[in-house]
């Protein structure tokens, strides 16, 4: 019944993922972090019960940011992954392969994969090299490439290995589709450098998903997955970005840095020593501070709470128009779209299933599966995880596994998606709510982890911004 079920944003190695070991204070435990954490535990022992009771035996699919390379040591980050895909292959309700994509935090997997892919063309090819800048998202459009450090984490756990394709994965199935792909492509950021190309004004055909790939490749490995690489540098990198997001780390931040800008700078001018002087270009600076910085964390903050912002659904939109429908057409041969397309993605941290509306077409059907850390303090926001199941004619449903805490409870498990007039989908739903309903318990214990978990982290958090670790269990970082 159910062939492949789809999770984000495990940020295996992250300080604040619920994968880690955190005790009740707050404090890093001392285990190896190859054991199973308590959440990887029950999440492992509702999804076995629960595919037992669905009578499936799924794929396991990655949407990447599995491992949390921009600011965790590998070390952490390796043996962390091993834990949680041993519990699951334990269950012996998986596939043995796994297929994944890459993120913006584990994006050297996938430089990993396409490098070790060309390798293998000038070792065996007789022809000219095969140089790789993303895979087909079907198998119409190729094979998957193999993804070695993903593979020995997998087979370590008892998987077979892991397949990969970048950067969008798609299953179709007559009119219907069901296209998956990180997130990152749908912000500015991560098209960085397409976009300062298309600027210069020389002459470029349509943007692919080979040339997105190809051309923000560097900037995205340089930007989000190399901290973890510089030792102590990322644990600092990933202390400053938790302090940006509350207003006492950030006023800290600030106060220090425009002291010290202030006085470098005060030495180096006329009337060096003059103090009226030095408090000016301290203010200035703060003024400054609080233009950049400060905005960024402004927006990072009113962003928490919403699932999905309207500037969102237009960048979906566009991702979608652009590079998604357009590839997908291209391999499969289609003279037009599919009518019924369901696009899954990660990357915020903030599940959903909601309807996008595209130019010229029939709305899509958009799901996010979250993602398993807590990225700041507060716990009045939209965090949370969530896990796609899928069939083989392409039905899919939400299930809403946890979220942070409303008032210090983290409401059960649940199904979400909009609302379907075709038959097929509904039954598919209804025979997943039977199987959720057989296994309520295991899912009620998923939650109550869930709750002492994010709770936890928030006493973490609030220690490395400057906040007392004992303010209230659910209260907001504002």
């Amino acid at each position: 019944m159910i062939t492949r079920i789809v999770l984000s944003d495990l940020h295996a190695g992250a300080k604040s993922s619920l994968l880690s070991h955190v005790d009740p204070g707050g404090h890093p435990a001392e285990c190896d972090p190859r054991d199973p954490s308590s959440m990887t535990t029950a999440f492992a022992t509702a999804l076995g019960a629960f595919l037992a009771e669905a009578g499936s035996r799924p794929q396991l699919c990655l949407l990447g940011d599995q491992l949390d390379l921009q600011f965790s040591p590998r070390t952490r980050a390796f043996a962390s992954a091993e834990g949680f895909l041993r519990a699951l292959s334990g269950t012996g309700c998986l596939q043995p392969r796994i297929l994944a994509t890459a993120g913006n935090h584990d994006h050297a997997l996938w430089t990993e994969a396409r490098l070790g892919f060309e390798r293998q063309t000038l070792e065996t090819g007789q022809g000219d090299p095969v140089y790789l800048d993303a895979t087909g998202a079907t198998e119409q459009g190729g094979p998957a490439v193999a993804a070695p450090l993903l593979s020995a984490l997998a087979r370590r756990a008892g998987f077979d290995g892991a397949d990969m394709r970048y950067p969008n994965i798609a299953f179709g199935a007559g009119q219907r589709a069901v296209i998956l792909h990180h997130g990152h492509f749908c912000e500015a950021p991560y098209r960085a450098v397409s976009t300062m190309l298309d600027a210069l004004g020389t002459a470029r055909p349509p943007l692919d998903a080979g040339r997105l790939a190809a051309e923000n490749a560097g900037w995205i490995d340089f930007l989000w997955a190399t901290f973890g690489d510089a030792r102590e540098m990322g644990e600092d990198a990933e202390d400053l970005y938790q302090r940006l997001l509350t207003s006492a780390g950030f006023r800290t931040l600030s106060d220090r840095w425009s002291r010290i800008a202030g006085d470098a700078l005060g030495e180096r001018l006329p009337r060096a020593g003059d103090r009226d002087l030095r408090s000016m270009l301290r203010a200035g600076l703060r003024v400054a501070m609080d233009a950049t910085l400060g905005r960024f964390r402004d927006t990072a903050r009113d962003g928490e709470t919403t699932a999905l912002a309207a500037a969102e659904r237009l960048e979906i939109a566009r991702y979608l128009t652009d590079i998604c429908l357009p590839q997908l057409a291209d391999e499969t041969g289609a003279t037009r779209p599919p009518g019924d397309v369901t696009f899954v993605l990660g990357h915020t941290h903030k599940p959903f299933a909601s309807r996008v509306a595209l130019p010229g077409r029939a709305p899509v059907t958009v799901c996010n599966t979250g993602g398993w850390p807590l990225n700041g303090p507060r716990l009045d926001n939209a965090e949370g995880a969530a896990m796609l199941l899928m069939d083989d004619a392409l039905n899919v449903a939400l299930l809403r596994l946890f979220k942070t805490p409303d008032n210090g409870v983290v409401p059960l498990a649940h199904i979400e998606m909009p609302h379907t007039d075709d038959a097929g989908a509904r039954r598919f739903r209804d025979r997943i709510a039977r199987c959720f309903a057989a296994t309520r318990s295991a899912w009620q214990e998923v939650a109550d982890v869930a709750g002492r978990e994010y709770l936890a982290r928030q006493r973490m958090l609030l220690r490395l911004t400057g906040r007392s670790s004992d303010a209230g269990r659910g209260m907001a970082a504002e």
